[in-house]
């Protein structure tokens, strides 16, 4: 049977469960051929078509049209598709899942979905479930992101790792952050948090929806422990061996409780600079330019239904130095 989504959308059941594998063809260094064989595997039995998109368009052309006919759309690629096939999933009350055979799947990593054999579970065990993200407001339009966004090093990582070939994963970013830092250049922010405003020279700044930035870099391992707030993240400014330090840490998760760091939960996280053609204006989340400054974030609230392979682990809230409810005063310099 099918039921109704709240928009309603035709919603798929477990009984009745129809695909649409949608397939990047540039994504993650793999050729086409190997991608759409993973695929024919992964759909035997089901009852799935295959579609490749061309472009942007294209694909959130295909995957909105395949979720107002009750199929549940299987983003095959990095977490740039994800992205589009979420958006849809999102205005349309569709539902989607992932094929991780991108170079970075951030995404997929927070819903266990990491690996070909995770897909696989889900498709034939897995349940729906809803997904955080981040709504983030720019002056001309809005976009969704999936896992992380910000600006500072992140952004000037991703325009970099974007430009490298070869290269997957941690080891992608990795390799882009440290050429970033390399050339480390501290920006000063205004910043307002819950309506509390600040000016503040960073490093660094990104709102997180979900644990996993860069490949797999636990940048936010806390970022579920609060189902109402997004968890912000700032460094502040550093010197250039200072903050390769601190990139070591964060590979490693071990960055929280540098001094330099500050984590907290809040509902509207709103950054704003002075855009002059540097990549200081521009705001990455997802692997992709999601847009230029100001821009506010805040989780999303219609929902992001998911097709997973079992139930997500959720941290407990941290109770260190740098999480606790006196820094989210951050007007004192």
């Amino acid at each position: 049977m099918t039921g109704n989504s709240p928009g309603g959308r035709a919603t798929p059941d477990d009984g009745d469960r129809r695909y649409m594998f949608l397939v990047n063809p540039g994504s993650g260094g793999t050729n086409l051929a190997r991608k759409t064989g993973i695929v024919a595997r992964l759909s035997n039995g089901l009852s799935a078509e295959t579609r490749v998109s061309t472009s942007e368009g294209h694909a959130s052309d295909l995957a909105r049209d395949a979720m107002r006919s009750g199929r549940i759309v299987v983003a095959c690629g990095g977490d740039g598709l994800q992205n589009i096939v979420a958006q849809q999933a999102v205005e349309t009350g569709g539902v989607m899942s992932v094929l991780p055979i991108g170079r970075g799947n951030d995404f997929g990593a927070s819903l266990q979905l990491r690996t070909i054999e995770d897909t696989e579970a889900a498709l034939r065990r897995g349940h729906i479930r809803q997904a955080r993200y981040l709504d983030l407001r720019f002056e001309t339009h809005s976009r969704i992101c999936l896992t992380c966004a910000g600006v500072g090093l992140l952004s000037d990582a991703s325009a970099r790792a974007m430009a490298l070939p070869y290269l997957r994963g941690q080891l992608l970013y990795a390799v882009a952050a440290l050429i970033s830092v390399a050339r480390l250049t501290s920006r000063r922010y205004s910043i307002t948090l819950d309506g509390r405003e600040t000016s503040r020279d960073l490093l660094i700044m990104i709102g997180a929806a979900s644990e996993y930035t860069g490949g797999g870099i636990p940048i936010a391992p806390h970022a579920r422990s609060d189902a109402a707030r997004l968890n912000i993240l700032w460094a502040d400014r550093l010197g250039r061996l200072a903050a390769v330090k601190l990139l070591l840490r964060a590979l490693a998760g071990r960055h929280l409780d540098h001094d330099a760091v500050t984590s907290g939960f809040f509902e509207r996280c709103t950054i704003a600079g002075d855009p002059d053609g540097s990549p200081a204006p521009m705001v990455f989340g997802d692997g992709e330019l999601l847009g230029l400054l100001p821009v506010t974030m805040s989780l999303g609230q219609t929902p992001l239904r998911v097709l997973a392979p079992r139930a997500v682990h959720q941290a407990p809230l941290p109770l260190g130095r740098k999480a606790s409810e006196e820094l989210y005063a951050i007007d004192g310099e």
